[in-house]
């Protein structure tokens, strides 16, 4: 894969929805809905098998066992059909239609839009609005998967067609490798937002010239702004990409370096939004806007990251005014973030310095050079840097991509494995596990600290001639990390830390880093991987799991060992019938800040994912 070639792209803004995506969308919001029990919807309803139906209703010719009669959404009863489930949730979809009984008639239910319209009945206008603009959004995912998966197949008969030895050599540069795994994982759905396909804020043009399921390459618009209102974490000149640009590089007067600085800015924000922002700021006649463009860049896999094409080692983060992951989620860059991650870096790489068990085994991206502009979220950009010298012939795929679909067939993590485990699957899911485990309860445990090291910012990093896998982690400026623990027993540590900016980072207590470790390590990182490697070992996912549960035990019983505390771990992870959760649709999407007081929407929790590291 060629990082620097475009694409043709086909567009087709208006194509039908096809039946596969269509039912593909609602079946997995339908399994959101349950899983989050939205409305009450399981937990306020009754359990009716399917020989107890009324006879009302008709006789149903279904796999489900099982229906849920919801009765108090408005005027009438829904009747959802349903299957047992193990993994995050009790109860999942089996199947279409839905029922909707009311007045003596009953309608079948196919339709996302009808089955968002019965679970909004009853509500207020506002909060019916806001199950209104999901039914939107599921459309918008429709859309953009039907586009999204014509050009997987595309891209992927033109891989078929090409020499597959050329291609197998041009990724073993660990900076091509990454850019195409990213490209592969970016068809690949999110493991639990059902609409994750949907880019809210791109039409399809721009989902085509900035998505990274494209990955085409465009150039960086640059704005000038007054030194005064611009604040740097770090100096321009030390160590930025020599192919930053000067201002006359990008069409302006040299001497406007003496009282001014670039800031880049995407193109998407540039067209669009950036006029109005300006203007609303009062900083439109204090701004210059530079004519030429200035770097080839492409997206990553998190559409606001942008990879350098003439320095790869670099990434750039920059503000993007659409929404992933739900209606709140925008995807601009708050000032906090830019040093906040940088001390977390810092402190992370101190620790794994101190520590045998993942010395060597933990790599970090630098993340020290940032800027915003005036305390404007629409308006900075963050550097990254790969630590090229730690990588050499290295292949680096993000855990997001390692269960996606390739050109030849298989899963990205049958290649990697081919790759650099001589075909062993299972051997290499057991090196993943032991460092994830190591690096991660270690982190809580000892220092108090949880990461929110998702799908896309863990990274695996393998290579034929090192004798073991290693993580690479970035963007690591939404942890929690425990203070007052970590200063009673590291105060060197924690110094740096003192300065956080984001409040919410501190946390008085253990619970929040055990809801960290496990929605994002345990279920994310780990079980979504157990799911879908059990049937391709061979095994049932109870046998993976209990290699999973063997493994905490081997890791919690060492720290025990050596003095650490690990009885609440235990008893979160091991004992306990049910696990944390996030309800990530609620708090995203379907209901205000004010109902779920959640001070991040990405951090709202429930507890009633059945536990799958539980004995029998």
């Amino acid at each position: 894969m060629n990082a620097r070639s475009t694409a043709h792209v086909a567009h087709a803004p208006d194509a039908p929805a096809e039946p596969d995506h269509v039912r593909y969308i609602v079946l997995r919001v339908l399994d959101a809905l349950l899983r989050e029990d939205v409305r009450a919807c399981v937990s306020g309803a009754e359990l009716v098998a399917a020989a107890a139906l009324p006879a009302a209703l008709g006789r149903r010719e279904t796999a489900a066992c099982t229906w849920i009669r919801v009765p108090h959404f408005g005027n009438g009863v829904l009747w959802i059909p349903v299957e047992k489930a193990s993994f995050m949730q009790d109860w999942r979809s089996a199947g279409l239609p839905l029922l909707w009984q009311q007045d003596g008639q009953v309608r079948e239910l196919y339709a996302v839009e009808d089955i968002i319209a019965r679970f909004s009945a009853g509500l207020s206008e506002s909060a019916a609005s806001l199950f209104h603009a999901f039914a939107e959004e599921c459309r918008l995912a429709l859309s953009h998967r039907a586009i999204s998966e014509a050009e997987r197949r595309r891209w992927f008969a033109q891989l078929r067609s090409t020499d597959a030895a050329d291609a197998v050599n041009e990724a073993q540069e660990w900076h091509a490798s990454i850019l195409h795994y990213d490209r592969l994982g970016a068809f690949l759905d999110h493991p639990l937002y059902p609409t994750a396909r949907a880019k809210l804020g791109f039409d399809h043009q721009a989902l085509a010239a900035y998505g990274p399921e494209f990955q085409r390459s465009f150039q960086l618009r640059w704005l000038a702004v007054p030194r005064s209102v611009y604040h740097c974490s770090a100096a321009e000149e030390q160590g930025w990409p020599a192919a930053w640009p000067g201002f006359a590089d990008v069409g302006l007067p040299a001497s406007m370096a003496q009282s001014h600085a670039l800031v880049p800015v995407h193109p998407f924000l540039w067209d669009h939004q950036l006029a109005g922002m300006l203007r609303e700021s009062g900083l439109h006649d204090r701004v210059a806007r530079a004519p030429l463009p200035w770097l080839t860049v492409a997206p990553t896999l998190s559409v606001r990251t942008v990879a350098l094409l003439d320095a790869p080692q670099w990434h750039l983060k920059l503000p993007l005014t659409i929404r992933t992951l739900g209606a709140k989620n925008i995807r601009t860059i708050k000032p906090s973030t830019i040093q906040d991650g940088h001390r977390i870096q810092a402190t992370l790489g101190a620790i794994a310095a101190r520590e045998p068990s993942i010395a060597g085994r933990l790599l970090l991206t630098d993340e020290g050079c940032g800027a915003h502009v005036d305390q404007r979220m629409f308006l900075g950009f963050i550097l990254r840097r790969y630590p090229a010298e730690e990588l050499g012939d290295s292949i680096l795929v993000p855990v997001a991509s390692l269960l996606a679909p390739t050109p030849s067939g298989g899963l990205v993590v049958q290649e990697v494995a081919a790759d650099c485990y001589g075909g062993d699957v299972d051997a290499f899911f057991d090196d993943y596990l032991d460092l994830t485990l190591r690096l991660h309860l270690l982190l809580w445990i000892r220092y108090g600290i949880a990461l929110e090291s998702n799908q896309q910012n863990s990274v695996v990093v393998v290579s034929r001639r090192a004798p073991r896998l290693r993580l690479l982690l970035k963007d690591n400026d939404a942890a929690r990390i425990h203070l007052d623990y970590l200063r009673q027993r590291w105060p060197d540590l924690a110094s740096p830390l003192a300065r956080l900016q984001d409040r919410r980072i501190g946390v008085t207590e253990q619970l929040p880093l055990a809801q960290m470790f496990t929605t994002i390590t345990l279920q994310l990182n780990i079980a979504v991987l157990v799911e879908r490697l059990a049937p391709l070992l061979g095994q049932p996912p109870g046998a993976l799991y209990a290699r999973v549960r063997a493994r905490i035990e081997s890791v919690l019983a060492d720290l025990a060992g050596a003095g650490e505390d690990t009885a609440l771990a235990r008893r979160v992870l091991i004992e306990d019938e049910r696990l944390p959760i996030k309800y990530l649709l609620i708090a995203a999407t379907l209901a205000e800040k004010t109902a779920t007081g959640a001070a991040d929407v990405n951090k709202f929790y429930g507890h009633s994912a059945p536990n799958f590291l539980r004995p029998a």
